[in-house]
């Protein structure tokens, strides 16, 4: 099975309204009933155009879909989950529900809010939603729809320590998937010919609970997570875990790296950092989170953590992505820092960054290429 997340599209309205007629009927409502609620409710291009929509693919065929409309009182309302019944219970809902909380946070928002299906509370209920109030169903008689809101959880917390260990499993989405991957990486090493497929580790299980980062890391292709990257992430429990070193200047600005065109992610600005790979497990099995983070620093600014000062150590939850962040402060002046890490980028093999971006107060960080995390970073620094 290749399952597949992508931003919904205004084409994707007949094939959603579908799975939403047949989502609906699921639940056992009489054809009486159903008739007028099919006529009623339709997903329509204009709509779509209006939603925060995402749509789940599987083998090629739209199977599942949510929509969120956002307000101004920093709230975002769920208007829209439905699951084509042949894939119900599959995980697929409860991935879509996580994708949409993590777009409404990305975006600022502190809540998400939900009518429920009569019979759909205790879904919700354990994906961490609570009833507020609730309204009568008009298909239900007798019966009542929960009126469910959930309070999205601040992005950054201080970390105390870090117990990752490596897994001797292979990463189930790469063996389930090797042939599309292949394809996949091929025709995006058409695109960008300086990507290369190397080894990386990716979090497949982990906990984080009263400042400490705990799990197992996967080791994995790079073609294999540049595919799961750009499929939308189609899992519940793989995250893109990664190290990242924060400059702060001598006059207290932050420094970010401008990615190169011939890199993966070209054009964003994010702090410098880079993939875990093997290099980082010792010979215990566990995972050096530190030794990550000051090879890609050195690599990519030419700067030892030997020379900087150890600062807060901060976690940062971002959708699929997380972040282990260590604020290095420097004596230098942010200028004169940019210019030392351009002219070491610029000689370097690699040439990774293209710039690097000063980041002096939270309106600087108003850029759209300026990755979430690094964004929600940022504000807690800047604050």
């Amino acid at each position: 099975m290749s399952l597949k997340l992508r931003p919904a599209r205004p084409e994707d309205a007949p094939a959603l309204t579908t799975i939403m007629h047949l989502a609906k009927a699921s639940w056992g409502y009489t054809e009486e009933l159903m008739r007028e609620w099919r006529e009623h409710w339709q997903i329509t291009p204009d709509l779509l155009l209006e939603l925060d929509g995402i749509v789940a693919e599987e083998n090629g065929v739209l199977v599942a879909f949510s929509g969120a409309k956002h307000d101004t009182n920093g709230r975002v309302d769920l208007d829209y989950l439905y699951v084509t019944p042949e894939v119900q219970k599959s995980g697929i809902g409860a991935l879509l529900l996580m994708r949409s909380e993590d777009r409404a946070r990305q975006q600022g928002y502190t809540k998400i809010a939900l009518r429920s299906e009569v019979n759909a509370g205790g879904f919700y209920e354990r994906c961490g939603y609570e009833t507020t109030g609730q309204e009568p169903s008009q298909m239900a008689p007798g019966r009542f729809m929960p009126l469910m809101e959930k309070h999205l959880q601040p992005a950054v917390y201080p970390i105390s320590k870090i117990d990752l260990r490596i897994s001797g499993q292979p990463w189930a989405f790469e063996a389930a998937n090797k042939a599309a991957i292949s394809e996949y990486f091929a025709e995006k090493q058409r695109q960008i010919p300086e990507l290369w497929n190397g080894r990386t580790l990716k979090l497949t299980d982990h906990r984080f609970e009263d400042g400490v980062l705990s799990g197992t890391c996967t080791e994995c292709s790079y073609a294999a997570f540049l595919t799961w990257r750009d499929w939308g992430a189609p899992d519940l429990t793989t995250f893109n875990l990664f190290g990242s070193a924060v400059l702060r200047s001598s006059e207290g600005a932050l420094l970010y790296g401008v990615m190169s065109p011939h890199t993966a992610t070209a054009g964003l600005i994010y702090p410098m950092g880079g993939n875990l790979d093997p290099s980082d497990v010792n010979d215990s099995g566990s995972i050096d989170m530190q030794a990550s983070i000051a090879r890609e620093l050195e690599e990519e600014t030419g700067l030892s953590t030997r020379q900087l000062k150890h600062e807060e150590l901060l976690i940062i939850f971002d959708g699929a992505r997380i972040s282990v962040s260590q604020v290095f402060d420097c004596d230098r002046p942010a200028e004169d820092l940019r210019a030392a890490i351009n002219a070491h980028s610029k000689a370097s093999a690699e040439q990774e960054l293209a710039d690097v971006r000063i980041i002096r107060t939270v309106d600087d960080l108003k850029d759209p290429a300026i990755v979430p995390y690094a964004r929600d970073l940022g504000h807690y620094l800047l604050a």
